[in-house]
């Protein structure tokens, strides 16, 4: 955890002193959940206490101008993880969504945690990195999904494009290793419909199978995507 640059530290503080004119800094501070910021490069540059406690940080470590990788948390095995979401958080207005399950607080119990995170920008429009906040996700069954809970990194935003909202629906059930007949009911479709949309996004992959689907999935992170509609039956916090 050595060898932070000048170069690093710099980027850091210009993060740091284009927010010195709104009070967006005064709120994080006395928020009661957890608040972060960091740069273009996925350096930390801002954890608010409620967020150092989530993470189990000893007040007082250095966290400045580190990387997901070099910090003293679980969850730091998921950095390329984190890194990838970061990357496409910057690339749209409306962020992007994960939810993270690993071991958090001062007990150190795994849990769920909700991650929405959001671009900065700077005054040319440029984007300077990413601010987000976090919230227990308490909803512990959604179709199953979170039966047993281990550690992951679950996007509410889909990796790869080319997709239909429909055709990410029947990859996620799919995946859950629904029947045609029993996604069909989920979907309020025919079991016809759903078999001609699988045959579709096997010819989209270049597979034939349910197996090539699996392959896609694991290479592309589809498998860890999850359908924002499937979670608003018992997540409220999302909308």
């Amino acid at each position: 955890m050595e060898g932070k640059s000048n170069h690093s530290l710099e980027k850091s503080q210009q993060l740091i002193d284009s927010l010195n004119n709104i009070p967006l800094i005064s709120i994080m501070e006395k928020a009661s959940i957890p608040w972060a910021i960091k740069d273009n490069q996925s350096r930390f540059v801002y954890l608010n206490d409620a967020c150092l406690d989530l993470f189990n940080i000893q007040y007082g470590f250095d966290f400045e101008g580190r990387l997901d990788e070099e910090m003293p948390c679980q969850w730091s095995e998921f950095s390329e993880d984190f890194k990838a979401h970061d990357r496409k958080a910057e690339q749209s207005r409306d962020g992007a969504e994960i939810i993270t399950t690993s071991t958090f607080g001062k007990e150190q119990i795994m849990s769920p945690w909700y991650f929405p995170k959001f671009p900065i920008y700077g005054k040319q429009g440029e984007v300077l990195g990413t601010l987000f906040y976090g919230k227990k996700f308490n909803f512990i069954s959604v179709y199953d999904f979170f039966k047993n809970l281990k550690p992951s990194v679950i996007s509410l935003n889909p990796p790869v494009e080319g997709f239909s909202e429909r055709e990410l629906d029947i990859i996620f059930f799919a995946l859950q290793k629904l029947t045609s007949n029993e996604i069909a009911e989920k979907l309020n479709l025919s079991k016809r419909t759903i078999e001609n949309r699988l045959q579709i996004i096997y010819a989209k992959i270049g597979g034939h199978s349910m197996k090539d689907l699996i392959e896609y999935c694991d290479v592309t992170g589809l498998k860890n995507y999850v359908p924002k509609k499937m979670l608003r039956e018992g997540v409220n916090f999302f909308w």
